[in-house]
């Protein structure tokens, strides 16, 4: 699969067409309002869209009018009123008049959420920190590795150890742990001494490190796995799905795609009831109502009953964010709506 979402609403009449190389705009009807011209588009957000053109890449208006200049080799999709852009070999932020701020760091928290809780990681001399919408460095360089804040905390790396930091860079939980994931749902997935639990955002075990692997807390319930086995357990650390899978993935709209022992992809409900079950090569979580889902190595989507309602011709796809998935079909990109209709033609 692709690994980037189009998470940002895209507006009806402001939908990205690909004519053969060159990229538009158009509305539900595919009639233009910003003719092929750009040699890619990405970058969405509910404010600016971005274009590349000759190379470079910069954004343009819903209105169809070049508000930023295509003049940056890389570019991340607005956030609060702020995009990460690279030139010159740095990385830097702009707000929506084009004023480049804090354009130093070797490297950006790359992502559609570029802005969490106001801060931006960035990378300088080898050291993360974060930096605030203004530019200002609010947390020094100095960190091996950190992870966006979440829920008020940020997970940070010193010395080999995780450990927690405010907004202000004060540390809240000390450096204590082998790992240190984002908090979700009130607790954060740790690791310690090979096991893996939940904590709090005190930094006190809720769930003791008990399982060989843990993901984090999704609409209740999180997958975590005992002898090579996965299942669900709830915020107690209880099994409210018994580990009997290969391979589990969070709770997504109320269901979950799982692996079992025969190698069959089995989509579940939030009881552990089989929804349906599939010989498919590979599944992911639903979004939009939809899942993809790979069949003799190519890509399609099932609904909830678990049949093919957009077909198995892709060679790559995202998950559906906003009505939108992007794909890939031999060898070029595209956009699908939910009724699998195609924004492209070549």
């Amino acid at each position: 699969m692709l690994t980037v979402q189009c998470t940002a609403q895209i507006s009806s009449d402001f939908i990205p067409f690909r004519q053969g190389k060159k990229w538009g705009f158009c509305n539900q009807e595919k009639d233009f309002v910003v003719e092929p011209q750009y040699d890619m588009i990405d970058a969405f957000s509910d404010t600016l869209m971005g274009v590349k053109k000759n190379g470079k890449w910069g954004f343009i208006g819903k209105s169809g009018t070049l508000i930023i200049p295509c003049m940056y080799d890389k570019i991340t999709p607005f956030d609060e009123g702020i995009a990460g852009v690279y030139t010159e070999g740095e990385w830097g932020i702009i707000n929506l008049e084009n004023k480049l701020m804090g354009h130093r760091y070797d490297r950006m928290y790359e992502s559609d959420d570029l802005v969490r809780e106001g801060l931006i990681p960035v990378k300088l001399r080898g050291k993360w920190g974060f930096i605030n919408i203004r530019g200002s460095e609010v947390v020094a360089c100095e960190y091996e590795m950190v992870q966006p804040f979440s829920e008020g905390l940020a997970a940070v790396k010193l010395e080999q150890k995780w450990g927690y930091i405010d907004p202000k860079g004060y540390i809240v939980i000390q450096h204590r742990f082998d790992y240190g994931g984002n908090f979700s749902e009130e607790v954060a997935r740790a690791e310690e001494k090979g096991k893996w639990g939940y904590i709090d955002p005190e930094g006190s075990w809720v769930i003791n490190p008990k399982f060989e692997n843990a993901s984090d807390f999704s609409e209740g319930l999180a997958a975590a796995s005992r002898k090579n086995r996965w299942g669900y357990i709830d915020k107690s650390g209880k099994w409210a799905i018994r580990p009997i899978y290969t391979e589990a993935q969070p709770f997504s709209e109320r269901i979950a795609c799982t692996r079992t022992r025969r190698n069959k992809i089995r989509m579940i409900d939030m009881n552990g009831e089989t929804m349906f079950e599939g010989a498919f090569d590979e599944a992911s979580s639903y979004h939009n109502g939809l899942a993809a889902a790979r069949l003799n190595n190519y890509w399609g989507f099932l609904n909830k009953q678990g049949r093919f309602v957009i077909y198995c011709i892709y060679d790559r796809v995202q998950p559906f964010q906003n009505g939108y998935a992007k794909v890939v079909r031999r060898g070029r990109k595209g956009l699908l709506d939910t009724e699998g209709r195609q924004f492209w033609e070549d």
